[in-house]
């Protein structure tokens, strides 16, 4: 092989498993090495994602020269006699002339621990990875001065910030979780700046949009996608889009059952004195700490907010789209 590497994340690593995770063992980042036939080792990272309770994909990124990453995905399947839960990946990968063309790889996950070998036409080597649990950099983020704080795992402050049809749940850890209806904040806002946490649910046997499935909605009317699209290539309706408008510039997702971030700044549309629209909103996206979109500018609203038509200020969503999301410690903060 002639490289096979990872970029190690900018991310905060965190070696060790969250409780939610305890319950998907396989499933998750993983970080790690390769350790060529020839001596040669290099970093190595992959992102295990669940295809049903017992199967898997595995999908190592392979950077080249030019800085980009080639992906390269096998796949794998639980023996369900293993007590602990003992996965089993193999597979044929063509990672392109320039890495050395078509490679064999075997392995096995168990105990956060994935071992496995490679078998091309030049070299072989072998695979040690750890499971590691990334996450944002904001996580926990406290509200700065002037913010108004819209969730912070209190009922009062629940009740009071928000219009609940029928009613969301406050779960004992103070998050929020969809129930029944979207939720549209009381207080409406301009241009600021939005921090928002949410979770996934594990729906492995689900794809598409019917993967964890719900939506930021900026003055209820421009939509960044909330979706469990963790290892899934980049697309305006996956997680982090701006749905039919701007695919994410990169993939910052992390697996569900873990907390993520939003940090938006929002710069609502300008009009004329005859209310004539002269200027297109314009947002900046921020997930787990990778921007994802940058000084974007938003030609039109997205379908399924509070409405179609543009304006100074306007009220945050927060979308039902049938499925369990979760959302905690959202406030937001108005520029001056």
């Amino acid at each position: 092989m002639t490289r096979i590497m990872g970029v190690l994340s900018a991310w905060v690593l965190v070696v060790g498993m969250a409780v939610a995770q305890e319950k998907v063992p396989i499933m998750g980042n993983w970080e790690g090495k390769y350790v060529a036939r020839s001596g040669e080792t290099d970093s190595l990272r992959a992102q295990i994602v669940g295809e049903s309770w017992t199967e898997y994909r595995a999908i190592f990124f392979v950077p080249t020269d030019e800085g980009k990453e080639v992906r390269a995905e096998i796949k794998g399947k639980t023996d369900e006699k293993s007590k602990e839960g003992r996965t089993y990946f193999e597979g044929t990968v063509n990672l392109g002339e320039a890495l050395g063309g078509a490679y064999q790889i075997k392995g096995e996950a168990a105990g956060g621990v994935f071992t496995g070998e490679f078998t091309g036409t030049e070299t072989s080597g072998t695979i040690e990875m750890k499971r590691v649990l990334i996450q944002s950099p904001t996580l926990g983020k406290e509200p700065p001065k002037g913010a108004k704080v819209l969730m912070d795992g209190t009922d009062k402050t629940f009740q009071k910030e928000w219009i609940i049809q029928p009613r969301w749940i406050l779960d004992k850890d103070g998050s929020a979780h969809i129930q029944g209806s979207s939720i549209v904040s009381v207080r409406s806002f301009g241009d600021a700046e939005y921090h928002v946490e949410f979770c996934t649910p594990y729906m492995p046997n689900e794809r598409g949009q019917a993967r964890g499935n719900s939506g930021v909605y900026v003055h209820g009317r421009y939509e960044v996608q909330v979706l469990d699209s963790f290892a899934d290539e980049p697309a305006n309706n996956l997680c982090g889009g701006i749905y039919q408008i701007a695919t994410p510039l990169l993939n910052a997702c992390l697996p569900p059952l873990e907390w993520q971030t939003y940090d938006i700044t929002f710069i609502a549309p300008r009009f004329d004195k005859d209310g004539k629209k002269i200027k297109n909103a314009e947002i900046t996206v921020i997930h787990n700490g990778k921007v994802i979109h940058d000084h974007l500018s938003l030609p039109t609203t997205t379908a399924g907010g509070i409405g179609i038509d543009e304006r100074s200020e306007s009220q945050i969503l927060l979308q039902d789209h049938g499925d369990p999301v979760r959302y905690r410690n959202i406030w937001i903060k108005p520029l001056e």
